[in-house]
């Protein structure tokens, strides 16, 4: 599998469009009378902030990992740790492994 840089991904190009068309389609659910208008502002809010910076966007599983690992060690009492990977549907072991580290929030 080729790597692309982030200047060279064939999505990178393209990244501002589909944010400003997701941002539209969000505006649009709730009602927002002015999409277009908010699309266009986020975009120059975006541009102005990482404007020029590689910019990291995790799927979401990755986000919903980062989120039930932050429910597991909230729930984490020590001794739960079969109930915890029942209830996650994971391994004992990937329920050990969460408790152990370090609460790291890698989206802020």
């Amino acid at each position: 599998m080729k790597h692309h840089s982030a200047a060279h991904h064939p999505f990178a190009d393209n990244i501002l469009i589909h944010l400003e068309e997701e941002a539209r389609a969000v505006a649009l659910a709730f009602g927002v009378p002015t999409a277009n208008a908010l699309a266009a502002a986020l975009i120059d809010r975006v541009r102005g902030s990482v404007g020029g910076a590689r910019v990291y966007l995790p799927k979401r599983d990755a986000r919903r990992r980062v989120e039930r690992d932050a429910a597991i060690r909230a729930q984490f009492n020590g001794r739960n740790t079969d109930e915890l990977a029942r209830q996650h549907g994971i391994h004992v072991r990937t329920v050990r492994r969460i408790v152990g580290q370090k609460n790291s929030d890698m989206f802020g």
